[in-house]
């Protein structure tokens, strides 16, 4: 269940390499707890939209170009409305939802990055 559940998380060319079983071996060391209170967030989390136009302080914001659970276009609105302060969005390419696994070099490139500016 976990390898297909999985699947959508990855970039296509991830699945079936050591990154995807680095996912499925966390999935595997979560209890069912810890799912259903994942699941319980999800479902009853408040919406925190609002409060991205609060944000005064520089941002990055960051995706991964194929990430079919929070894709860049849903990013962007949080860029969009962050209309106070310089949000920056980068989008990963050749990359899903588990960027820091997927693409760990890029990822702390755009970090230094947006650091150092």
């Amino acid at each position: 269940m976990g390898a297909m559940w999985a699947r959508p998380m990855v970039h296509p060319s991830v699945v079936g390499g050591p990154v995807f079983e680095q996912v499925l071996a966390m999935l595997e060391r979560s209890s069912p707890a810890q799912f259903a209170a994942q699941i319980n967030a999800l479902l009853t989390r408040p919406d925190a939209a609002p409060v991205l136009a609060g944000i005064t302080c520089p941002t990055l914001v960051l995706t991964g170009r194929q990430d079919a659970w929070s894709p860049p276009e849903q990013h962007q609105a949080m860029v969009d409305a962050m209309h106070d302060v310089h949000a920056e969005l980068v989008v990963l390419e050749d990359c899903g939802h588990m960027s820091t696994m997927e693409q760990p070099d890029a990822v702390n490139a755009a970090f230094a990055r947006w650091l150092a500016a």
